[in-house]
């Protein structure tokens, strides 16, 4: 009789391990597609251009060359993203690298450097004689936004990538 109630408990007891270890199990899956619930993801409909100024009269007068960047980001995800901006990495013919920087969505004329950036912090670009911010913000699930960047720099970018970024929330 000992080895027949021995057995039943042994039984119960394995039983109640492998329940435990099946909710241990779910709870993790349930954790995975919560995070899922709350995660941003921003997609872009950029167009990138670079402008020498030298090559066209009405920028003649601009003493340093820019890229353009402009278009949309949206946030298809169902979570906010936060610190939200773009990350530029442009090089010249030569493979060195020109800019690498991350700009706002809210856009703005920047400089690469401090002389491009007292440019950018001119009368002509600024009305309170310092460029834009370089703090990057918030964008809403669902929310769209309008990005009109101008990057001055030294010399001339031939070839560039321009990636959103942005942090979940933990």
């Amino acid at each position: 009789m000992f080895a027949c109630v021995s057995s039943y408990y042994f039984y119960a007891i394995t039983s109640q391990d492998l329940k435990f270890a099946q909710l241990n199990t779910q709870e993790q899956t349930l954790k995975v597609q919560i995070a899922k619930l709350k995660i941003a993801n921003l997609t872009t409909a950029l167009q990138e251009n670079e402008i020498v100024t030298s090559d066209y009269a009405a920028t003649k007068s601009i003493p340093y060359n820019y890229l353009y960047v402009s278009g949309t980001v949206t946030n298809t995800g169902e979570g906010n993203a936060f610190n939200a901006g773009l990350h530029v990495d442009a090089y010249s013919a030569a493979g060195s690298i020109e800019i690498n920087m991350t700009f706002p969505l809210s856009g703005g004329t920047f400089g690469t450097d401090s002389r491009t950036d007292a440019y950018a912090a001119s009368p002509q670009y600024s009305s309170t004689g310092s460029g834009p911010s370089l703090q990057l913000g918030k964008l809403a699930a669902g929310e769209t936004v309008e990005v009109n960047i101008q990057i001055f720099h030294e010399g001339v970018v031939t070839n560039w990538t321009v990636t959103p970024v942005w942090t979940n929330p933990q």
